[in-house]
């Protein structure tokens, strides 16, 4: 007996694509056209696997997928969605979908995807319903495939208490990940505190997270608790933890193990009921082989592990990350928001951002400022040839083409007739400076290079102001 597939899509060509499509590989296909009569259908047909929208004009697909997860527990369910955005990847991870497929995608990829939920003995099992992620919620912006696996882990790892390690590069986004998981766990309602241990004295360091106890040092005229006790029922974000000191490193072990820990100056246990989600930049396995970091503590920390790809690695993001930015500036300020120039927007993806997101963000910031028109130039992004990658398969002839649209963009501030003037001169003078350091300030091998007159040289290098240059090294 064939497997019974349902397709909830309120995109009529798209149930049309997937109904042909399935139905050619042997599958008995329903289809509905919005959520109420897909939840209806679930319970007629009692299908297989489930293919379902989000963005659907009666029922968000979201509450659909909690219906169908609530009466059908081991049901497997596939996201599809053209709003590939982190807070549904995460939601419908969390709610018990076992995969999610952003559109556009090859008919190739779904019957994989089916092919997997299909093979499956037992699907992810059913969610309990919590309450909905409030909608002020900071998203992470990614459509490339290895945001989409790092939203999907998310998913699954919100659903659980586990303790979590974020490995990824400065700038990255690392405390956003935590917040995520945190917002999306059973731990929502509780608080969520962050620290940086690379950033606050090792001195004071212990206090900070324990707490004191009045007397406990100089100074200490109260007792205090700390991040442990204050992050109570929620979730303690301990960043750079590879900067942890050695005798901190066994403290949080002991938090870890035992659950239990010391005010500074204290005679007592307290315990501590905080799920720890750490996060460091450095390799922190390295840091282990060096001696610089427990063994045992990073076992612990590392129950679960996540890891955020560099920019570098994701650069199909960068343009979403661009729109996204400028919007966010735009509202800020009070103003339409501004656009790249296809040179700027092909320099930023060229570029290697070794700060990461964070780099790009401050970028996009500063040229938006900076930026006298509404169409940002590469010249307002201030970033150097050194962090740029090489295209290969960019000819001279491109390269000069996208160099004169940076300079014509612009063409509404220009003095009539004034085109061709700023352009040559632009060129020009760089030129008669090189072949003047090539030749050695030699104005007559100078002419000959360049296939001129010698008046005409003396003319340019004049207008130029390179002239004692040229006759300096002649």
């Amino acid at each position: 007996m064939s497997k019974k597939i349902l397709v909830i899509e309120d995109d009529q060509s798209m149930r049309w694509v997937l109904d042909k499509s399935l139905s050619r590989e042997g599958y008995n296909v329903t289809s509905a056209p919005d959520g109420r009569s897909g939840i209806a259908a679930a319970f007629e047909i009692v299908p297989d696997l489930v293919i379902l929208d989000i963005l659907m004009p009666d029922i968000d697909g979201l509450t659909v997928l909690r219906k169908l997860k609530e009466s059908h527990p081991q049901l497997p369910i596939l996201i599809i969605t053209a709003q590939n955005i982190m807070t549904h990847a995460v939601e419908a991870m969390r709610r018990g979908a076992y995969d999610y497929l952003p559109k556009p995608f090859d008919i190739s990829v779904l019957l994989e995807r089916v092919d997997r939920g299909l093979a499956q003995t037992e699907a992810v099992a059913s969610q309990r319903e919590q309450e909905s992620i409030p909608a002020e919620m900071e998203d992470m912006i990614g459509t490339s495939p290895l945001m989409e696996d790092l939203f999907k882990a998310m998913g699954r790892v919100a659903a659980s208490d586990a303790t979590v390690l974020v490995l990824g590069e400065s700038g990255t986004g690392k405390e956003l990940v935590a917040r995520a998981i945190h917002r999306f766990s059973n731990r929502a309602s509780g608080p969520f505190i962050a620290v940086n241990a690379s950033a606050i004295p090792s001195e004071l360091l212990e206090s900070v997270l324990f707490g004191h106890e009045k007397g406990a040092f100089t100074g200490a005229t109260e007792t205090r608790k700390g991040k442990f006790e204050l992050a109570a029922g929620g979730t303690l974000f301990l960043d750079e933890i590879g900067d942890m000191p050695a005798n901190l490193q066994a403290k949080i072990l002991r938090v870890l193990e035992n659950r239990e820990f010391e005010r500074v100056g204290g005679q007592r246990y307290l315990t501590s009921d905080v799920r720890i989600i750490s996060a460091t930049h450095r390799e922190l396995w390295e840091a282990v082989k060096e001696g610089d970091f427990r063994e045992d503590l990073y076992y612990r920390l590392n129950v679960v592990s996540l890891r955020i790809p560099p920019l570098r690695e994701r650069k199909e993001d960068i343009p979403i990350l661009v729109e996204h930015f400028l919007k966010v500036f735009a509202e800020e300020e009070g103003f339409e928001p501004k656009t790249l120039s296809d040179g700027a927007t092909s320099v930023l993806i060229k570029h290697v951002w070794p700060g990461n997101v964070r780099e790009l963000l401050n970028t996009l910031k500063r040229a938006s400022v900076l930026a006298s028109d509404r169409v940002i130039q590469i010249a307002d992004l201030g970033l150097s040839a050194e962090g740029t990658e090489r295209d290969t398969d960019e000819t001279f002839d491109d390269f000069l083409r996208r160099w004169l649209e940076e300079i014509v963009a612009p063409w509404s501030n220009l003095e009539e007739g004034d085109l061709y003037e700023q352009i040559i001169s632009r060129v020009e003078k760089p030129m008669f400076e090189l072949v003047m350091d090539a030749v050695k300030g030699n104005q007559v091998r100078a002419a000959k290079v360049l296939g001129i007159n010698r008046n005409t040289l003396r003319e340019r290098l004049r207008k130029y102001e390179l002239l004692k240059k040229g006759a300096k090294k002649k």
